[in-house]
Order: structure tokens, then sequence, then C-alpha cells
């Protein structure tokens, strides 16, 4: 071969060679574009506070609310949940808790925790409303609270919220769909109840009463139980009543929430409490219409979209 054909090979080889690395840089940098976007990108969410930027479709993510984990885990983001609040969890949630890292309570977050943890999100409810500031020094912080005067409204609000950060919009409007199907289904059952109904929290022998615009308030605006005559106070924590107070207001369906068993500490006391004269008189006793409610789904969760199922369904299983 002659010199001249062997200089132009070689220069053609080193044209190709370059080309093929131009390619190929050009490939890499785009795909750290992508990868850098997707790390990037946010979404604006109206949360309890007002507008919030977050991270969209978070990797690491704390997450100190029941209701809002069970979403989550419904949604089919359950990897993505690093930290939670692990001890105390209700039954239906009992055997996720070795999946996750111990954050804190639901009531006070365990801060060197999730500092240690460097979630990207953090998600709490309003239990936890007093802590956001502090938390933001650690990661954005999204306050998802139900609002008990307008309850499903709000359920449905936060399954959306969190269908879109985690880009899973069809999948929570699915499940909102059915959950609405689950609620009519309630609804056809209570449209021919008219006895009145009361909800009662037990509390180491104490008793509180819950109805419209309440904590269990849904029991009547959403799923059309009737309540009570008497003016029940609008309350976090219901209204103090004693047991001629409970007479008086009479009941003919009476559900009932144990606090002290669903925090883990049992009360012989509020065993008792039901087991009374006053009780006996009431038309709920006379006609076994006394629901004993699964007390750590109640008091301890709810709003997410397994616990508000869960729910329905134990309101329904009692009104075939």
């Amino acid at each position: 071969m002659k010199k001249w054909q062997k200089t132009i090979l070689s220069l053609a080889s080193i044209f190709t060679l370059a080309a093929c690395g131009a390619q190929e840089g050009a490939a890499d940098a785009a795909d750290s574009t992508t990868a850098t976007a997707e790390s990037e990108a946010t979404v604006t969410i109206e949360d309890a506070r007002g507008s919030i930027e977050v991270p969209k479709n978070p990797k690491n993510v704390a997450v100190l609310d029941f209701g809002h984990l069970d979403t989550l885990i419904a949604l089919g983001k359950e990897d993505a949940v690093t930290g939670t609040a692990t001890e105390n969890m209700p039954a239906y949630l009992a055997d996720t808790a070795d999946q996750f890292e111990n954050v804190g309570t639901l009531k006070e977050p365990n801060v060197e925790a999730l500092a240690n943890l460097a979630p990207e999100l953090i998600i709490i409810s309003n239990r936890l409303l007093d802590f956001a500031e502090q938390l933001e020094e650690i990661a954005p912080v999204i306050v998802l609270s139900v609002d008990y005067t307008d309850y499903w409204g709000s359920v449905q609000k936060n399954i959306t919220s969190l269908g879109i950060i985690f880009d899973e919009e069809a999948a929570a409007e699915e499940a909102i769909a059915t959950l609405n199907e689950e609620i009519e289904a309630v609804q056809a059952k209570t449209a021919g109840i008219s006895e009145k109904t009361l909800t009662l929290l037990l509390n180491d022998g104490s008793m509180s009463a819950f109805s419209t615009g309440s904590r269990f308030g849904f029991i009547y605006d959403t799923l059309g139980f009737t309540p009570v005559d008497a003016a029940i106070e609008d309350s976090t924590h219901g209204q103090s009543v004693g047991y001629e107070g409970l007479l008086e207001i009479n009941p003919q369906i009476l559900f009932v929430v144990d606090r002290t068993a669903a925090i883990g500490t049992a009360s012989d006391e509020n065993a008792a409490l039901l087991e009374n004269d006053f009780v006996y008189q009431t038309d709920a006793y006379k006609n076994n219409k006394i629901i004993n409610l699964s007390s750590d789904l109640w008091y301890l969760s709810g709003g997410g979209i397994e616990s508000f199922h869960l729910m329905i369904e134990e309101i329904a299983a009692d009104f075939q």
C-alpha cells in the first residue's frame, strides 16, 4: 500500500473515532441532563399553609401520618418511603413497620433521626403543624390535613395531591372513584335508617361525644347517619359527657372508639364504662346498637385510601 493511502486511512480512522466519541459524549450529556432535570423537577401543591413547591416523584420520603402512609402504599409508592412513626402502628399497617426507619411519633418527630435520614420530602398532618418550620431545616415539608367540616372533600384533595407529587394521578383518581362508590353504597343503606346516632370516645375512664363537624363527623356528613338532636360541641376532642348526659341524649345507635386501647394502654376503667345502669337504659343498648369500632384505625389513622376504605367497610358490615 502506498504511503499516501495509509495516511488517508489513518486520518479516516481518527475522524471516525472522534465522531463516535462526540456521539457518546452527547448521549452521556443528554442522559445527565435528563437525570438532573428529573432530580430537580418540582411541583406546586396547596397544603394546609398555602402554596408550596416540593420535589416531584421523590425517592426518599419521611411520612409522619398513617393515613398518608397508607395512601402511598396504595399508590404503589411504598419503596419511596424510608421513614415513618413505626411504634404503635395500627394493625392494618403493622406488618410494614420493619421496612421503615423510626423517625418519631404522630405528635413529635425525632429531628435527629430525620436529619440522618436526609429525606427529599417530609409529609405530615396537622398533628405536627407546630414542628413544620423546624422540619423545613431538614427538607421541604408538606402539611396535608383533614378538614372535619368537609372530611371527604379534604381526603380527596390529599389523595390527589399525593398522586400529583408521585406522578400517580391516574391511580389516585381511580382510588377516589372506588371510595365514592363505597360511600354511595353506605348512603343507600343509611337513607332507610332513621335512628339518631352518636359517636363516643372512651379515654381513661371518661367519655366524649362527637357529632357532625367533628373528627368523626363524616359518619353523619358523608355516610348519612342521622345525628342526635342534642347540640354537641364541634371539637377535635369532642364534648365531655357523663352518664346522665348520655341518657338524656339517648342515642339509638352508638359508635364507640376506645382511645386508651388505641394507644396501647389497656384500661379496666374504659372496659367498665358502658357497663352501667344509665347506659342500659339507652335505646342503643336496648336495641343492641352499641357498635365498637377498631380503635387503632379510627383514632390513630384515617384519611388515607386504605384507612378510609376500612372505616367505610367496618360501618357497612354492621348495617347489611
